[in-house]
């Protein structure tokens, strides 16, 4: 009595394996590098949002200063008004201003959480124009 079987051989399931994992070898770093990709813009959105603070703010003082603080030292009128509460879940945020605005400011997104171990860094300064820096 003949038997009729049907199936893979192990041949085929080898090859089959094999095919599967140079996809995933190739596909993860990629992946990696877009979650990556995506966490930066949302810090640079973030640091826009605090740029565009920093111009009002220059503007409300007469033009005499840059805030050097995200938060309020001396009352309301004296802090930035921006809200990062999404992205504070992911960065922490650091303004330096050097004094007088022609000297600009920095501002530097430190990832925490998923983000953690990337930084984002802008340097203003009327004098030469925006850099941008990402690590």
């Amino acid at each position: 009595m003949k038997r009729n079987q049907s199936g893979f051989t192990l041949m085929e399931l080898m090859v089959v394996i094999v095919i599967v994992a140079i996809l995933a070898a190739v596909a993860v770093p990629l992946y990696t590098n877009y979650v990556k990709d995506a966490q930066r813009t949302e810090a640079k959105g973030a640091i826009g949002a605090i740029v565009s603070a920093e111009q009002v703010y220059l503007q409300r003082s007469g033009g005499t200063s840059f805030l050097n603080s995200l938060t309020s030292t001396q009352g309301i009128t004296d802090s930035l008004k921006v809200d990062l509460t999404e992205a504070k879940l992911n960065w922490d945020f650091k303004v330096d201003a050097n004094g007088a605005p022609s000297d600009g400011f920095q501002i530097t997104a430190t990832g925490k959480g998923g983000a953690n171990g990337l930084v984002v860094t802008y340097k203003h300064s009327r004098l030469t124009g925006p850099v941008w820096t990402e690590q």
